[in-house]
């Protein structure tokens, strides 16, 4: 069973029926072929969205919790941050894309390779990890 690491947008789209990843979101979510994990970085980023979107608050707990069930959330540490440094060095991102490189720190210290997002083009650069995406 590999390990993979849910992007943001994967909550996003599990939480919103209206979406039209909404299903395969899901899939990913609920599905016992993987291990999951989230970073911490993506849980924050997920209440932002929620909050911006103005969904319930008792429903972005509710799916938070089941989030939390179904994942295992990493943490940085003094190696993601060597990490997060030396893919700084290799890519230098601008912007929004600092975050993403945080984020691949995280799963790169905690040997994650793989990453489920449909927002590909924000790490289809990044060559340390291969994206996984059920379109």
């Amino acid at each position: 069973m590999n390990n993979i690491l849910v992007d943001t947008n994967i909550l996003i789209y599990g939480i919103d029926e209206s979406s039209e990843f909404h299903k395969r979101s899901k899939e990913i979510l609920t599905g016992d072929k993987f291990n999951l994990f989230i970073t911490s970085k993506n849980v924050s980023e997920y209440f932002a969205v929620c909050t911006k979107l103005k969904i319930d608050k008792e429903i972005v707990l509710g799916f938070y919790n089941d989030i939390k069930k179904n994942t295992i959330i990493l943490y940085p540490n003094d190696n993601s941050i060597k990490k997060f440094e030396m893919l700084v060095k290799k890519y230098f991102p601008t912007g929004n894309r600092v975050y993403d490189l945080e984020i691949v720190s995280v799963m790169l210290a905690n040997d994650v390779k793989y990453l489920a997002t449909f927002n590909t083009k924000d790490f289809d650069n990044i060559k340390e990890i291969s994206l996984i995406n059920k379109q």
